[in-house]
């Protein structure tokens, strides 16, 4: 049975306000037939809350659309495409240089050759300003192309300067490719560090630090150089645990970002990720000067950013900042805020099933699972971590799958749902075992569950005294990774033994 396809439901719901009104302008203009029509369609499918195709067919019963609706669900969709490609929210110096390429090659198609010039004078004026080395060679070609048919007795001059231009161009693409493969290898190594053996990993990222081109800041001559250098070792010094160092980085990033503040207006997901990662890490390291500030300009971007950048980049804000403040909140045990962040994100994130990123998704369902246990929310802890399970496997985020599956042993325990702890636990031991890598502290609860759903109440808080002094004295395993970081199960133990709630235990360490 042929599946019906919501694109164009999920194009339309991803449309801003200006941009809904901007479509409308545009189909009036450019829309061929009964321009009526799609704005009838437009209207129809903009006010469902999910795509039902045999409901869009009742409410266009009496319309020509229903006729042939799977032809104007086509022609609807890409009418709304060529309106977008023209609307202003998506502007930035990339695209204006494409236009102005546009114009020069239209100019030189009617021999206007010195006006078409004076377009591609513009576009290489922003190419330079905006180190867009990619389309600054499509402008330098462009150039050539029409200084090349011009009836000039400098040509030869001319192009050999042109030539000269293009092989400087093209070794400072040359470079900031170099500086942008660094930084992927950097962050590729640091976030995937369950995947890797500990001294394997430590020995990559001293060969990619080591580098001639991450010796000096000095070095890297252009904004997105630095901008790669800073980020590479950034995430170097989150490998080696310096936290201290990565808000310093962090910092670095925002000021440099900051001194060329056309680079924000231009693409404000860097500045904005800084911003985040500047929130969060300066909260880990109790700058609380820095947690203000960084605060105050989030709060200001996202003003200023309201209603005039693409679904992606302010799904982008929205939710790193919202995991970003339901960690801070974790952390800190604040329950009202952080009662208050988690309404927003299982408000939100349902309303974007497909536009989320995985792994963030990921990264807020793990702070959502944690954060309600810590709430004694258990039924809404468990709900987060499978979902969790759905959202990951080994493959794709190990060290937060990991976690799932041994958090989903606390939570079942905690529901006293012991029949189904004992054959959970059995399935995660031998899942385990099946990654032929040391999982002491994993195994710890793992052997502790399996053995406690066999005791009787009364016994439970003697087998929570060995394990307390057991995970204590269990080192996180050179090969894996943080477990602890995900959730405090040493804390929880303690809570068990001494009859405190999480919260009281937690808070007494800080």
């Amino acid at each position: 049975m042929k599946t019906v396809s919501d694109d164009l439901y999920r194009l339309i719901k991803s449309l801003t306000k200006p941009e809904k009104g901007y479509f409308k302008k545009f189909a009036a203009k450019n829309a061929s037939g009964s321009k009526q029509n799609y704005i009838v369609l437009f209207d129809a499918v903009d006010s469902m809350n999910s795509y039902d195709e045999g409901l869009l067919k009742k409410k266009l019963k009496n319309d020509p659309v229903s006729r042939q609706l799977s032809v104007y669900k086509v022609y609807l969709f890409n009418l709304i495409l060529k309106s977008l490609s023209q609307y202003g929210a998506f502007d930035n110096s990339a695209s204006r240089i494409k236009e102005l390429l546009d114009y020069s090659k239209t100019l030189s198609s009617k021999a206007l050759h010195k006006e078409a010039l004076k377009q591609l004078k513009k576009a290489k004026e922003l190419a330079y300003k905006f180190t867009n080395f990619t389309l600054l060679l499509d402008v330098l070609i462009a150039e050539r192309n029409i200084i090349t048919v011009l009836p000039d007795k400098n040509i030869r001059e001319a192009r050999k300067q042109l030539y000269e231009e293009e092989l400087a161009v093209t070794e400072k693409l040359r470079k900031s490719f170099e500086y942008s493969w660094l930084s992927d290898q950097m962050v590729i190594c640091v976030e995937q560090k369950g995947d890797f053996r500990e001294e394997d990993k430590l020995r990559e990222m001293e060969k990619i630090i080591s580098s001639p081109l991450m010796r000096t800041f000095s070095s890297a001559n252009e904004h997105n150089m630095k901008f790669y250098y800073l980020h590479t070792h950034l995430f170097y010094n989150l490998g080696k645990n310096r936290l201290d160092e990565v808000r310093k980085l962090l910092l670095k990033e925002v000021e440099l970002l900051e001194a060329e503040s056309h680079f924000i207006d231009d693409n404000p997901k860097n500045y904005s990720g800084s911003l985040i990662n500047l929130l969060l890490f300066s909260q880990m390291t109790n700058s609380r000067k820095d947690v203000r500030e960084s605060v105050i300009k989030l709060n200001a971007l996202r003003k200023k950013l309201k209603n005039k950048v693409s679904l992606q980049l302010e799904l982008h804000i929205l939710f790193h900042a919202a995991n970003t403040e339901m960690l801070i909140y974790r952390n800190s045990c604040d329950m009202t805020r952080g009662r208050i962040a988690a309404r927003k994100i299982e408000t939100e994130l349902p309303k974007y099933p497909n536009e989320v990123p995985q792994q963030l998704k990921a990264a807020l369902l793990s702070n959502l699972c944690s954060f309600y246990f810590l709430d004694r929310k258990y039924e809404m802890a468990l709900s987060a971590v499978n979902r969790l399970l759905k959202e990951t496997s080994v493959n794709f985020k190990s060290d937060i799958n990991f976690f799932a599956r041994i958090m989903q042993l606390v939570i079942h325990f905690e529901l006293k749902n012991y029949d189904l702890l004992e054959y959970l636990a059995g399935s995660a031991a031998n899942f385990f075992k099946s990654q032929k890598r040391a999982f002491k502290f994993e195994n710890r609860l793992i052997n502790f569950f399996r053995n406690i759903v066999k005791q009787n109440p009364s016994e439970f808080t003697g087998s929570f005294e060995e394990l307390l002094f057991k995970l204590k004295k269990t080192p996180q395993d050179p090969e894996g990774y943080n477990l602890q970081s995900y959730f405090d199960f040493i804390s929880w133990a303690e809570s068990r033994v001494s009859g405190k709630t999480l919260v009281e235990i937690i808070k007494a360490k800080r």
